[in-house]
């Protein structure tokens, strides 16, 4: 006698932008904000003029972490894409897409990174490089969760799964390029927010803090108002450590300008 085989339908398969967060999560997401805001009230304040020795390899291993983990994600994110069709799941892959893709040519301004000097650009290009990327995220994920409730476009069905992951990969890859195209042009004529590998301008708030933390925000509100899955939940942790990088990277260099 043969056994019957089950299959589950679609919507049984794990989707995490379906799951609601556990009480555990919750507690571990509050206990990774309320950690991070006593570190960054202690960087700002006792150890602001505080200087370690600088560790050469530790640029090129955060950006290669970065790189790595945005990149894994996104493959992760589209195999949800893949199970769910969702056009907000696309969206947010392709978000860390964008990240991942936007390291590389970052990395490459960034002296000390692969080489004495900056490779392509200058420290300029470096600030707005940064400032596309932690911008360029949050606007990712405004999209995601304001297609949360979307069905699938037709145009989404009638796509391969294959074919809509290399459509967002390639539209996004060309965002990049053309912004690294972009800062090249302008470099020039851009103000000075980075004074070296160390030191910020007092330009930095203005161009970088606020633009980022401003994008950060709105996500945030945009995700708390329509926040039901984990997925969410860890969103707005990812946001929340974006705003707070802010005020980390900068003030102790302020402070530590003052001081000397």
């Amino acid at each position: 006698m043969k056994r019957a085989v089950a299959i589950a339908p679609e919507e049984d398969f794990y989707v995490v932008s379906d799951l609601p967060p556990s009480k555990t999560q919750e507690r571990l997401a509050l206990a990774i904000v309320l950690f991070t805001s006593v570190v960054a009230f202690i960087v700002m304040g006792p150890l602001s003029g505080v200087r370690l020795r600088p560790v050469a390899a530790f640029l090129p291993m955060y950006l290669m972490a970065m790189f790595v983990i945005d990149s894994l994600t996104a493959v992760l994110l589209f195999a949800q894409f893949a199970i769910s069709r969702s056009p907000a799941m696309q969206v947010l892959a392709s978000g860390y897409v964008f990240t991942a893709i936007t390291v590389i040519p970052y990395s490459l301004t960034f002296p000390g990174v692969f080489a004495p000097e900056s490779l392509i650009g200058d420290l300029q290009s470096t600030a707005w490089l940064f400032d596309l990327w932690h911008v360029g995220f949050p606007m990712f994920v405004i999209g995601y969760a304001l297609l949360k409730d979307k069905d699938p476009t037709e145009q989404i069905r009638r796509l391969t799964v294959p074919a809509a992951i290399a459509l967002s990969v390639v539209c996004t890859a060309a965002v990049v390029a053309a912004a690294v195209i972009l800062c090249k042009v302008v470099e020039g004529h851009s103000p000075v927010i980075i004074l070296d590998t160390r030191h910020f301008s007092p330009l930095f708030p203005y161009y970088v803090g606020v633009p980022v933390v401003t994008a950060s925000l709105c996500a945030l509100a945009v995700l708390w108002i329509r926040q039901r899955s984990m997925l969410d939940l860890w969103l707005m942790v990812v946001l929340f450590l974006f705003v707070i990088e802010m005020p980390i990277s900068y003030f102790p260099d302020l402070n530590a300008n003052f001081m000397r």
